[in-house]
C-alpha cells in the first residue's frame, strides 16, 4: 500500500504520526534485535519469510472487522490452524465486551497541531466509543502508545460531537505462537506531552538542516 501523504487544508504536507514518533528511535530496539537473530539463525537479513502465525490471524480479525473476505489458500496448514485459535478467542472477545465497529482506516487532519494520520479501528466497545488497536508482537511499546494517543487527538479535533470516552484497547497477538492478549488502558500519562515534543522536533529538525 503506498504512503499516504497528509495536507492540511492550504495544501500544505504535513507529517504522519508514524513519521513523528520515528523521530525517537524507539522501534529501532525490537529491530535490531530480529536482525541479530536473523543473522543467528544464519537467514539473511532481508529474505523475505512465510507468514507467521500473528500476521495471518491479525488480517483475520482484520477482514471480520471490515467484512471482508480473506483467501487462506496461500498459508500453510499449520499456521492458519494456529491462526484460527487467535480468531476464535477474538470472537469470544467481541461477544464478551459487545464489539461493534464504527470507522476503519480513517484518515484525519489535525490542523490545530498540523499532523496527519489513518485510524485503524474506532468502534464501540462495552457500549462507548473507544479506540481499539490490535497489535503482532511480544509487548505493547512506547511507540503504540504514543501513535493511540494521537489518533485519539485527531479523531476528538475531528469530531468533538462523537468524542473517544470508552479508552484504548488494545488485542495483542503472538507472532509464532497463538496467543490471545487483552489490555485496555483509560489515560496515558505524560504521552500527549511526549508526541508534542516530538512535533516539535520534527519542525526543528527541518530548520537545522537548512543550515548544512
Amino acid at each position: 500500500m503506498p504512503a499516504i501523504i497528509y495536507k492540511n487544508r492550504d495544501g500544505k504536507r504535513v507529517p504522519s504520526v508514524t513519521t513523528v514518533i520515528n523521530q525517537w528511535g524507539i522501534k529501532t530496539q525490537p529491530l535490531v534485535y530480529w536482525a541479530w537473530k536473523q543473522g543467528e539463525a544464519g537467514i539473511p537479513l532481508y529474505e523475505k519469510q512465510e507468514a507467521d502465525v500473528g500476521t495471518l490471524a491479525h488480517s483475520m480479525i482484520d477482514a471480520d472487522i471490515k467484512g471482508k473476505d480473506l483467501e487462506l489458500g496461500d498459508f500453510g496448514i499449520e499456521i492458519i490452524e494456529q491462526a484460527k485459535v487467535c480468531y476464535s478467542n477474538w470472537e469470544r472477545w467481541k461477544e464478551a465486551h459487545k464489539f461493534e465497529p464504527f470507522e476503519s482506516e480513517i484518515s484525519l487532519i489535525s490542523e490545530e497541531h498540523q499532523f496527519g494520520g489513518t485510524i485503524d479501528n474506532v468502534s464501540w466497545i462495552d457500549g462507548k466509543l473507544s479506540i481499539a488497536d490490535i497489535k503482532t508482537g511480544k509487548d505493547v511499546y512506547e511507540d503504540h502508545i504514543l501513535q493511540i494517543i494521537a489518533y485519539e487527538k485527531l479523531w476528538n479535533e475531528n469530531f468533538p460531537d462523537h468524542p473517544i470516552e470508552g479508552g484504548y484497547h488494545i488485542v495483542r497477538l503472538g507472532k509464532e505462537i497463538a496467543s490471545f492478549d487483552y489490555r485496555v488502558y483509560w489515560e496515558f500519562p505524560h504521552a500527549w506531552d511526549a508526541f508534542l515534543m516530538l512535533r516539535q522536533l520534527y519542525d526543528m529538525a527541518k530548520q537545522i538542516k537548512k543550515l548544512k
